[in-house]
């Protein structure tokens, strides 16, 4: 007999997804809000009491426990997605081996990226040429162009306050999606906290720069980039629990 789903009338295949696999529970907490919210009240207590200690420890480009933070949050989402590559429902299922290949480079070019490509860790220096088209002389390439910065950030925002946040929210009203695979990638309310600070120090630094023209926050946008590399890594686990529950009940394919 199928274990019952989180989610009443979930299409098949997908009624075969454990409640836990589908959603995390309460005994997840300590991930999905215990850590946001420690890590939260970290970032504000030190910024408050302890600012010189903020910009010299927290802050600093590649080795600040924001940024270092940000790489391992990506790297360890790219290599989660990578490893569900191997799963037989996702390698009989083209669109969902799109997406999770997809998801998996994306999380790698970010990770690239906060750490250009390893120079943050070996020191290495820019080459004259690229010194000239990267504005703050690293190997990268989102100091280059607005289309390797400012365009992935706005598809990522949009992606995650409104396919985290907005759309889990109204189903709660709707219900899940009778697509399957639209159903199957759909985020969980349950992991949105992170989303939900990652929006509101965004407000913080908008407000900062394009209203009040004042600083609110000390460079708000690294915190904002800290929780969203979170969510993503929430993203990646729980879709992976769904992708191995799939696999392990012998799904072999997930329809559009």
């Amino acid at each position: 007999m199928a274990a019952t789903s989180s989610e009443p009338g979930l299409p098949p295949p997908l009624n075969v997804i454990p409640a836990r696999a589908w959603s995390p529970d309460r005994s997840d907490a300590w991930w999905w809000l215990y850590l946001p919210l420690a890590v939260l009240a970290g970032v504000l207590v030190i910024h408050a009491t302890a600012p010189a200690f903020y910009e010299a420890y927290v802050l600093p480009e590649g080795f600040g426990f924001l940024e270092l933070t940000q790489f391992f949050l990506a790297a360890a989402a790219s290599v989660l997605c990578l490893t569900a590559l191997r799963f037989e429902v996702v390698k009989g299922s083209t669109l969902l081996w799109i997406a999770v290949l997809f998801f998996a480079l994306a999380a790698f070019y970010i990770a690239g990226e906060e750490h250009s490509w390893g120079q943050h860790f070996f020191n290495w220096n820019t080459p004259a040429y690229w010194s000239e088209i990267n504005r703050q002389q690293e190997t990268n390439l989102h100091n280059t162009s607005v289309w390797f910065n400012q365009r992935p950030k706005l598809l990522f925002d949009n992606a995650m306050f409104i396919g985290g946040i907005f759309v889990p929210l109204v189903q709660l009203w709707t219900g899940t999606f009778r697509r399957p695979l639209l159903a199957l990638l759909t985020p969980v309310l349950v992991i949105a906290p992170a989303a939900v600070i990652a929006l509101a120090f965004k407000v913080v630094d908008d407000l900062g720069k394009d209203v009040l023209d004042t600083r609110l926050f000390t460079r708000p946008s690294e915190v904002v980039e800290t929780f969203q590399y979170l969510y993503m890594l929430y993203y990646v686990i729980v879709l992976r629990r769904r992708l191995r529950a799939l696999d392990a009940a012998g799904v072999k394919h997930v329809p559009l």
